[in-house]
């Protein structure tokens, strides 16, 4: 009897301990200044609250992947370019991050806020092979947002089913991670589901929440100095390219951006010195053909950025397409031509115009110097064309 009491004493105290831990972090605010809605974190991405706390009814959400944080110190980067009254937009990506999390992020952001344009830029490497992989999507899942996704009744349920099935799909390599996944996908995106199975998917959905957003309040803690800052007119790399009528003269920025950039880089890809050293130079000189017979047509990576595009579309959001470009001169000389990359290329823009979507097609600069820092990475000339269609796209 003892131990019968014993337990459900502990059992008590720990039902009112994630209570009380609950109710904190309810309280706990998660709003920070620019710096954190260009803050590159997983733990920032993977807490709702975090991204929708620090969104505005203007708030243009920009996803992507590595390139969101590599060379942030660069003044061309978007976390840099703009103040928040000339282009209020909030970066959502991280390394390995593709369209599926994109699709399943957007969804859940727009059940709590409504956001009236999104930009993604899209990478064409997300094609090779079968897409995102399960350890990827294992990485970046956050309990909160996908039950968030699939809690968004402005979606169709036919959407929300066969994101739920792609995500079962990936969460099978992960036993603890598909058990989650499978009481979602029961409780919210099948029919009929059990009052009870809808409680007990809110209840692990609350708990993991609660740590998700813990993570994220930590996070903007230990970086407060970083996270509190805000970008001031003077601070805005594009208060020094304004023109008399308040435009921005563009041409000039990209000509300074490569006055900046050309004397760090003497090297046959026209990138940073420092990364050709490092990641290429040695496979280059020796003629290895790495990417021979390499091929970026995923039809699950495909799909996936269909059903971003039919998200945003159900949701009613202005969607714009970036198209990043690689180095045509490295993988010209590393075994892919250029014919197999403009097939992923020109998908991505039929898709893009399939479903309405405005598509900025940048794989002409593939062979432009200083374009790119490394292969797959834009450089300072990159961020002010990827920045020019982020502007345009917004003030239309």
């Amino acid at each position: 009897m003892r131990r019968i009491q014993a337990f459900f004493m502990a059992l008590v105290l720990f039902v009112l301990f994630l209570a009380g831990f609950h109710l904190m972090m309810n309280r706990i605010d998660l709003r920070g200044g620019d710096g954190f809605r260009f803050f590159y974190s997983d733990f920032r991405n993977k807490s709702l609250a975090a991204l929708t706390d620090n969104m505005d009814e203007d708030t243009m959400p920009v996803f992507g992947s590595s390139e969101l944080g590599i060379w942030t110190d660069e003044p061309y980067h978007i976390s840099h370019m703009f103040t928040r009254q000339q282009v209020n937009s909030m970066t959502v990506g991280y390394p390995a991050v593709q369209s599926l999390q994109d699709a399943i992020s957007l969804g859940a952001i727009a059940g709590k806020k409504s956001p009236e344009k999104v930009t993604l830029l899209a990478s064409p490497t997300w094609f090779s092979g079968t897409g995102v992989t399960t350890a990827a999507f294992k990485q970046h899942f956050s309990d909160t947002v996908y039950l968030a996704l699939l809690k968004n009744d402005r979606l169709s349920a036919e959407t929300r089913q066969k994101i739920a099935g792609r995500a079962m799909e990936l969460a099978e390599g992960d036993a603890g991670l598909a058990t989650r996944v499978k009481l979602y996908n029961r409780a919210y995106a099948a029919e009929n589901a059990s009052g009870a199975e809808r409680i007990a998917a809110d209840l692990l959905a609350m708990n993991r929440g609660d740590q998700e957003n813990f993570a994220a309040a930590v996070l903007k803690l230990k970086n407060a100095k970083k996270a509190d800052k805000n970008i001031g007119p003077e601070d805005a790399t594009v208060h020094s390219y304004l023109k008399e009528d308040g435009s921005v003269d563009w041409e000039r920025m990209k000509e300074q951006a490569i006055k900046d950039t050309a004397s760090q880089s003497d090297n046959p890809l026209y990138v940073m010195n420092e990364t050709w050293r490092k990641s290429y130079q040695k496979n280059y000189q020796a003629g290895d053909q790495v990417h021979k017979n390499e091929q970026w047509t995923s039809v699950r990576e495909q799909e996936d950025f269909e059903l971003f595009l039919q998200v945003a579309k159900e949701l009613g959001i202005q969607t714009q397409v970036i198209i990043l470009p690689v180095s045509g001169y490295w993988y010209d000389a590393t075994g892919m031509p250029r014919a197999n990359r403009d097939l992923v290329y020109q998908k991505i823009v039929k898709s893009a115009a399939d479903y309405g979507a405005k598509c900025v097609d940048l794989s002409a600069h593939e062979y432009t110097p200083y374009f790119m820092a490394d292969v797959y990475h834009p450089w300072s000339l990159g961020w002010t064309y990827i920045s020019e269609a982020i502007y345009d796209f917004y003030k239309d």
